[in-house]
């Protein structure tokens, strides 16, 4: 009895080898380049203004914060040590930008109650430009900034630097005091009247930012008025300035 052959196994078939192209490599991912610590810092704080104007301060936590940045919670924490702190370099920046705006106005060359006027004028301008950023600064409660210790300088060197906000209202208050020395201003305290004119210009614009909806007359017109009430109103008695 003759033994059956036992083929052996089909090799499977194969195409031709594809030829690979010289001088082409494998596509590699973008290297993402890290951040410096100020980059990082930066980067935080604009996530974090943008969720406090949406949402408001007190729903945003560091850890949205972070993820709206793509880090981890232990992270942010290395840059920033609560959520205060974050808003307290949101107001540091905006009082730096509000300085610039009055050192403009106020070292001009002409009559220094012009210049007083176009200092506000300035001054409410920037605040309805920027509605949503002038709430964050000017109608969020302190309290919180307080109790997390970042309401005031926290390092030596911090406390030998005048913050913007103070060089802001010194300005205001030496423009006041020049305003007195000349005649301009009848006999108040200069400090007192700084804080008046401060008080009138934050009442306005947060007025027309918060009932914008309101159909105002002409705002344009309720502004200019405003300024007339108020610069008019410290004129000495006998300035020809003063209206009858």
């Amino acid at each position: 009895m003759q033994k059956k052959a036992v083929s052996s196994p089909k090799k499977a078939i194969r195409g031709p080898k594809k030829a690979s192209r010289p001088g082409l490599k494998p596509a590699s991912k973008p290297v993402r380049r890290r951040l410096s610590p100020d980059e990082r810092r930066s980067q935080i704080v604009a996530a974090a203004r943008a969720l406090f104007v949406e949402e408001g301060i007190d729903h945003v936590s560091m850890r949205k914060i972070a993820r709206q940045v793509g880090i981890t919670q232990a992270a942010i924490y290395q840059h920033f040590e609560n959520k205060e702190a974050i808003l307290f370099v949101i107001i540091e920046g905006f009082f730096d930008e509000m300085l610039r705006v009055f050192e403009t106005a106020l070292l001009g060359g002409d009559d220094v109650l012009l210049r007083l006027r176009r200092a506000m004028r300035t001054y409410v301008a920037l605040g309805l430009s920027r509605p949503e950023e002038y709430r964050l600064v000017f109608m969020t409660p302190m309290s919180g900034l307080v109790r997390a210790g970042v309401a005031v300088p926290r390092t030596e060197e911090a406390k030998l630097t005048p913050s913007p906000g103070s060089l802001t209202f010194g300005m205001l208050d030496g423009a006041l005091r020049e305003a007195q020395a000349k005649g301009y201003l009848r006999e108040i305290n200069p400090d007192i009247a700084a804080e008046a004119i401060w008080a009138a210009g934050h009442g306005i614009v947060s007025l027309l930012i918060t009932h914008s909806q309101f159909p105002w007359t002409d705002k344009e017109a309720l502004i200019e008025l405003q300024l007339d009430m108020l610069f008019e109103g410290m004129l000495p008695a006998d300035s020809p300035a003063r209206r009858s």
